[in-house]
C-alpha cells in the first residue's frame, strides 16, 4: 500500500489502548493488535495520530508517546500541534525528527 496516502491512529478508551486504525484512501481498516486488519470498526473514546515512523524497536510512534533518543536526551513527549510534529519537554519544544528508528518510546502521556 502507498504509505503517503495512509494515515494510522492508535485507538483508546480513556487510558486503555483498544486497537489501531488505518485510513487508506476512502477505506478504513481496524485491528485490535496492529497485525490483523479488517473492515469492522472498533469502539473507542479517543485516538492518537501516528507519526508514520517507527521507533528503534520497530514500533509505530503516536501522539502522546514519551520518547528519548540517547541516554542524555531526557524524556520528551511527542505531540502534533498546529499541523506539525514536535517533541516537548517542560516548556521547551523542538521539531520531531521524521526518520525511522531514531527515537525510542519509553512510555505514554495520553492527552485528554
Amino acid at each position: 500500500m502507498d504509505m503517503e496516502n495512509e494515515v494510522r491512529w492508535r485507538l483508546r478508551d480513556e487510558d486503555h489502548i483498544v486497537g489501531y486504525e488505518r485510513h487508506v484512501g476512502r477505506r478504513i481498516f481496524s485491528s485490535a493488535d496492529g497485525l490483523w486488519w479488517r473492515g469492522d470498526r472498533l469502539n473507542y473514546t479517543s485516538k492518537d495520530r501516528c507519526l508514520m515512523h517507527k521507533d528503534i524497536n520497530n514500533q509505530w510512534l503516536f501522539e502522546g508517546d514519551v520518547v528519548t533518543w540517547h541516554a542524555q536526551s531526557g524524556q520528551w513527549q511527542l505531540l502534533f500541534e498546529e499541523n506539525k510534529w514536535v517533541l516537548c519537554q517542560d516548556a521547551f519544544s523542538i521539531p520531531a525528527p521524521k526518520q525511522d528508528r531514531l527515537l525510542k518510546r519509553v512510555g505514554f502521556a495520553f492527552l485528554r
